[in-house]
């Protein structure tokens, strides 16, 4: 991204830089497969993988789950190798820590594996030493975390971490507490894991070990996860997938069978990407504005980070665990007193996602510009208005700056105004007038000349430097 600089269709570029982690769970996939079962299995587990929706349309995001989730298939290949070696359990073992720096939601893995690990000795009277695989294992497992955990330490960052990772997670818990009432069936689903597993003794150690990593994963992920996405299921649909053409196998019929339900995945896969429809285009047209309305350094209200380039003047982002906090009193919604302070004086457009008192502030304080908006007001009937964030401003109409006098004084172009209440009194009295950021209007912004949807095909709007 930095190779690339400033560009507003970025998301291309790093949604193609997903595509090599998409190749590594696909190629992870077949060679899991191929020791399990056939290399026709194999074949077929990786193309109904890559036509499931779910996965293909998570695993094109820009997301870390993608990385996270390479990390994981890659481990799981080395563990599951036999015979267990303490060379692949250590390379399974730091893959692992990799994962874990990636994301908090190793831990499930952890306990997938552990789990899975268990019920598999237990049902199958696996006699085979694990001490020293699993002591070389752990050893690889904490090398990456303990070098992350030693940079954020010497940059005096360690409390940041923990609270980004862990404490504001736990908000969730005291925003829905009945939710933990499902924690209590986990050890029940266990148990109903170890009783089916028993029904299939002579099952291989391989499948008996990712059968039942997919159904601790699951419980366990429905038992202790209170924010159930799609993306969550990543680390077991490539698991899924060889189990489902496994059971296909079984069929006279079969590739019969494989190519209905490859064109039964790919008809779902058209319908839910909107038949293949470029959907960021709204997304590339805000970006290219940013780019046009802001400089490098310039902070920029927005809701989750969208606007890439530029800073947040707000620490939280809006989502669904800092909603739930603000509405539960235990974050406060300082947004109004961040933005005055970091002299924000753009933000993203309006939406349901700011909460009510930013929400109220920035409507109130704000002009919209298309997909962004720009510190000002409409003046009053008596040319009247209020700056919130003090800065440069210019008083304008329909055409370019407006005549007349501000404060008292003659109105001669962009003026330094503070906090407070303001009055203009122009020459030409009933058009409407509007006060606005300065660097807006010089940029080619205007709330009288909206820039929306496909800025490119309407072309530029340029504004004099008109007084009347």
């Amino acid at each position: 991204m930095a190779a690339l600089g400033e560009r507003s269709n970025i998301l291309f570029f790093m949604r193609a830089a997903m595509l090599p982690l998409f190749a590594i769970v696909l190629a992870c996939t077949y060679l899991l497969a191929r020791q399990m079962y056939s290399q026709r299995v194999a074949l077929w587990s990786v193309v109904l993988l890559s036509l499931f929706p779910p996965f293909f349309l998570k695993s094109i995001e820009y997301r870390t789950d993608n990385l996270w989730n390479a990390f994981w298939m890659m481990a799981l290949l080395a563990l599951v190798s036999r015979p267990p070696t303490w060379r692949r359990w250590f390379a399974g073992g730091f893959l692992l820590g990799c994962a874990l720096a990636v994301s908090m939601k190793t831990i499930l893995l952890v306990v997938t594996l552990a789990g899975a690990g268990l019920i598999t000795r237990y049902v199958l009277r696996d006699r085979t030493r694990f001490a020293i695989p699993a002591l070389a294992a752990a050893g690889g497992f904490v090398i990456v975390p303990a070098i992350l955990s030693s940079y954020f330490i010497a940059v005096g960052a360690w409390r940041n971490l923990v609270y980004c990772v862990i404490t504001f997670n736990t908000l969730i818990e005291k925003t829905r507490p009945e939710l933990t009432i499902q924690r209590y069936f986990w050890p029940l689903a266990i148990a109903a894991i170890v009783l089916v597993a028993r029904r299939h003794p002579t099952a291989s150690v391989r499948r008996m070990f990712c059968a039942t990593a997919v159904a601790v994963f699951a419980v366990t992920l429905l038992g202790f996860w209170l924010l159930v996405s799609p993306r969550d299921m990543l680390p077991i649909m490539p698991i899924g997938a060889i189990f489902t053409v496994a059971a296909l196998e079984r069929f006279d019929e079969r590739v019969l069978i494989y190519s209905i339900t490859a064109a039964v995945l790919t008809i779902a896969l058209f319908h839910y990407t909107s038949r293949f429809q470029n959907r960021t285009r709204a997304f590339v047209t805000m970006m290219d504005q940013v780019l046009r309305l802001t400089r490098p350094g310039e902070p920029v209200m927005d809701i989750k980070g969208e606007t890439i380039y530029r800073p947040r003047p707000y620490y939280y982002i809006f989502e669904l665990i800092t909603h739930d906090a603000m509405a539960n009193g235990l974050l406060p919604d300082r947004v109004p007193e961040a933005v005055v302070a970091a002299r924000c004086h753009v933000a993203q457009a309006d939406g349901r996602e700011f909460p009510p008192r930013a929400r109220a502030f920035l409507n109130a304080n704000f002009m919209d510009l298309g997909r962004l908006r720009a510190a000002g007001q409409w003046l009053a009937a008596d040319g009247s208005f209020t700056i919130a964030v003090p800065g440069r401003y210019v008083v304008i109409q329909t055409h370019g700056e407006a005549g007349g006098t501000l404060d008292g004084s003659e109105y001669e172009g962009a003026r330094d105004l503070a906090a407070g209440a303001h009055r203009f009194v122009p020459l030409r009295p009933g058009e409407r007038l509007a006060v606005l950021w300065a660097p807006a209007f010089e940029r080619g912004f205007s709330p009288f000349h909206l820039q929306d949807r496909d800025f490119r095909s309407r072309g530029r709007h340029s504004h004099s430097r008109r007084f009347l």
